[in-house]
């Protein structure tokens, strides 16, 4: 049923559709009713789901350097800002997968370069506010 689903274009109304059905299941995982009327981004902030990447990202920011995470992320960086030691490298064909560091860049509205150093700072990270919607 879901064969090459990662190849199908989604419209305005299959995105609705799915944030609708997301929107649902967070509601059952957290016990809430229809007629409590609990807003979405209530929801959002209650399940913790909009934080996860984001935490994610500030605690391998802070990792050793000698830690891969920590130098996977310095490379993913490096490599969108056009610089680093792969500069010959060449993506496959296709449409570009959306990787952690674009979510985080997303849902911050800042560069991966400033998140990063942002990041470093545990008390900054944490001060940061996400753009409401963004998982």
């Amino acid at each position: 049923m879901l064969y090459a689903s990662e190849t199908w274009t989604l419209l305005k109304a299959d995105i609705a559709k799915l944030e609708a059905f997301h929107m649902t299941n967070q509601t059952r995982t957290l016990s809430i009713f229809w007629y409590e009327f609990v807003k979405n981004v209530e929801v959002a902030t209650l399940s913790q789901l909009l934080y996860s990447v984001h935490s994610l990202f500030g605690r391998v920011r802070r990792m050793d350097q000698a830690a891969p995470a920590h130098q996977a992320i310095h490379l993913s960086v490096t490599s969108r800002q056009g610089s680093g030691q792969f500069d010959t490298w060449r993506r496959q064909p296709g449409r570009p997968r959306k990787c952690w560091v674009a979510q985080v860049t997303t849902s911050t509205r800042l560069s991966p370069s400033d998140a990063l150093s942002v990041a470093a700072d545990r008390l900054a990270w944490r001060a940061l506010r996400l753009v409401d919607g963004q998982a």
